[in-house]
């Protein structure tokens, strides 16, 4: 039971397009279904450890969040510079083995998904949800099952992913170039939400 539950609460969150799916999807046009997939794996590492976050630290970290100005300005900064690279970079398609070795497709997975301000939140209400239904024990083999569905429906969510982008292969070029568009206005609009809710708790704070 646990591990269904984390597996269906984990892949239900990770269907609506954001930085992370979008990346898996640019990765896979751009290079190929591995590296792709290196990149899907790389993130349900990163979402298994703020599943846990969530469970162990959820309220505290939710407010720290909150009420963080700096943090929020950070993290806004980020994604705003992100949004901007990708945007003005131009695509180079390439499934060669000399340019796959140029970067390390997990590491960029790890960063995408570590920087994620959704993530967290995005646990806490999912917790809260399933604790309307299920008296749930998140500790012992209850938890490990839990995360090891966490981990399962990421995994099956982001493959998904990667073999529903291998047809956008028929028009490369193109087709990068309109993920790169997608992307870089997703992560405009998660720099410019944390900004304004960074402002508005300065502003909050000073009044």
């Amino acid at each position: 039971m646990y591990l269904l539950v984390g597996f269906l609460a984990c892949l239900i969150g990770t269907i609506p397009f954001g930085p992370i799916n979008l990346t898996v999807v640019k990765t896979t046009v751009d290079y190929n279904a591995k590296r792709g997939f290196e990149v899907a794996l790389a993130a349900s590492i990163i979402e298994v450890f703020e599943a846990l976050i969530a469970i162990c630290f959820g309220m505290l970290i939710s407010n720290f969040l909150e009420t963080n100005s700096i943090i929020k300005l950070v993290i806004a900064l980020v994604f705003i510079g992100l949004a901007v690279l990708v945007f003005t970079r131009k695509s180079k398609p390439s499934l060669s083995a000399e340019s796959d070795k140029q970067q390390s497709f997990f590491k960029k997975g790890l960063l995408i998904a570590g920087l994620n301000p959704q993530a967290v939140p995005f646990w806490i209400f999912a917790l809260a949800a399933i604790s309307q239904y299920f008296e749930f024990d998140y500790s012992g083999v209850y938890l490990v099952g839990f995360l090891i569905g966490v981990f399962v429906g990421k995994v099956t969510a982001l493959t998904g992913f990667v073999v529903a982008s291998s047809y956008l292969k028929e028009h490369l070029q193109e087709s990068s170039q309109l993920v790169n568009k997608l992307l870089a206005a997703i992560l405009l609009f998660i720099g410019m939400t944390q900004g304004w809710s960074a402002v508005s708790t300065l502003v909050s704070q000073s009044v």
